[in-house]
């Protein structure tokens, strides 16, 4: 198929609740490009809006966006690689210097995105993509919002909960509107997830899961190293007693140089193949 008279697509990659994503070829430009095909009747407005605020080596870039026989798409960049949820199957865990480079990288992502008036909603495992190069970029602003405006994911506006359980902020369960900081408690999240093999509060169910957000305590990140106080500083549950982004970046490169590395470690992590992780979401 043909988009736009120049887009080939050549391969579907991943599939989502609203739409597919498929590596495609700019016959014009001769390049690669990622598109993410909405399936009839789904809007993309708003994530293509908010995509575009955000300009950053670390977040996926859109480049155009296609009206083809009643479906919508949206041409970003293309990122040959794996997810970090692709690298974290099975439990497996990655070393504390890994996950302190590829936390400065999200950071840098999330700095960017807050800047925009941006709040990703959905920061997650699945929704990193990790390149050949050891480079980090987060993807997908399906459910993503502006900074204090009024909720654009209609099931937001009747207060169901919007997300990946697992990695969602304790005051986005309770209904309140996306901060900054609620980004900030999905990154404490991921870095645990790295480093110990599970997310903290998963459980099986939605509810108990939910309910583990809410109210449990923090299980022990035994396995973080120097990275240990930062994680233990973002998933503590009122918003306003997380860290900064200028200290949660000093903290994430105290911790690298701590246990130093380079960015070779990370590309040993991330095998050659091209993968988008499906990004499944519970309301």
């Amino acid at each position: 198929m043909l988009l736009g008279g120049r887009y080939r697509l050549a391969k579907r990659v991943g599939r989502g609740a609203t739409a597919d994503v498929w590596r495609a070829h700019d016959e014009l430009l001769d390049r690669d490009v990622a598109i993410k095909l909405f399936r009839p009747h789904n809007l993309i407005g708003a994530e293509a809006r908010l995509t575009t605020r955000v300009r950053d080596p670390n977040v996926v870039a859109v480049h155009d966006l296609v009206l083809h026989r009643g479906s919508a798409s949206l041409v970003m960049d293309y990122h040959p690689g794996v997810s970090l949820a692709e690298l974290l199957r099975d439990r497996h865990r990655l070393p504390p210097s890994v996950v302190a480079a590829l936390g400065l990288q999200l950071s840098a992502a999330l700095e960017a995105v807050h800047e925009a008036g941006v709040v990703h909603c959905d920061v997650k495992p699945a929704n990193l993509m990790i390149t050949d190069t050891g480079r980090l970029v987060l993807i997908d602003f399906g459910i993503a919002e502006l900074s204090g405006g009024e909720p654009a994911h209609p099931a937001r506006r009747t207060g169901d909960v919007v997300g990946s359980p697992a990695y969602t902020a304790p005051e986005l369960v309770l209904g309140d509107p996306p901060r900054p900081a609620s980004d900030l408690w999905s990154l404490g999240t991921v870095l645990f997830t790295a480093v110990q093999g599970r997310p903290p509060f998963l459980h099986e169910g939605l509810v108990p899961t939910l309910t583990a957000v809410l109210h449990d305590p923090l299980p022990p990140a035994s396995r973080a190293g120097r990275l240990r106080p930062l994680v233990e500083q973002l998933l503590v549950k009122d918003p306003a007693a997380r860290p900064s982004s200028a200290a949660i970046r000093s903290m994430l490169v105290e911790a690298y140089r701590a246990s130093f590395s380079s960015t070779a470690d990370v590309r040993a992590v991330a095998p050659r193949k091209p993968v988008y992780a499906r990004s499944r979401r519970a309301a």
